[in-house]
């Protein structure tokens, strides 16, 4: 099971913890697992994790330009100004998926379609067919939408 994960980009971590937050002295929020269209609607603060397409790197600033191609908007501009100790600038070339966890920070209009994210963990999704990402993550999100009905209406 455990290998399984290992090479599926969706996959959730082995362990998660089952104290609820409230009794937990330091819990870490996880992560949102959403396509880098829908980063623009999550709130300021929110802990996110997305796939995108380095379009672009602004070296003196430490941000990173994603996109999902063909499309230049929207984008989310990265500042990996954290996660630089532990990535290879030279990995950082245009035309290569990346996978980000990180935080909003800001997020402008639809129009503009630019959100903010502090990245505090990026790596190199390797060789991907970005159609059949979409369809997995899909297929995904909407297995999770169906458990948490389910897990409600159960509680009822």
């Amino acid at each position: 099971m455990q290998q399984e994960l290992q090479g599926n980009p969706l996959a959730r971590p082995a362990s998660t913890p089952s104290t609820p937050p409230s009794t937990m002295s330091h819990y870490v929020p996880a992560s949102t697992l959403l396509p880098l269209h829908e980063l623009s609607s999550q709130p300021v603060g929110t802990k996110v994790r997305f796939l995108g397409c380095i379009r672009g790197y602004d070296h003196a600033n430490a941000i990173l330009t994603l996109t999902t191609p063909p499309k230049a908007v929207p984008r989310a501009d990265v500042d990996i100004t954290l996660a630089l100790q532990t990535l290879g600038i030279g990995r950082l070339r245009d035309g290569c998926w990346f996978n980000v966890i990180g935080y909003i920070t800001e997020s402008k209009n639809c129009e503009e379609g630019v959100t903010m994210v502090d990245a505090i963990m990026l790596w190199d999704a390797g060789l991907i067919a970005p159609s059949k990402y979409n369809q997995v993550l899909g297929e995904r999100l909407a297995t999770e939408k169906e458990v948490d009905a389910h897990q409600q209406r159960m509680e009822m």
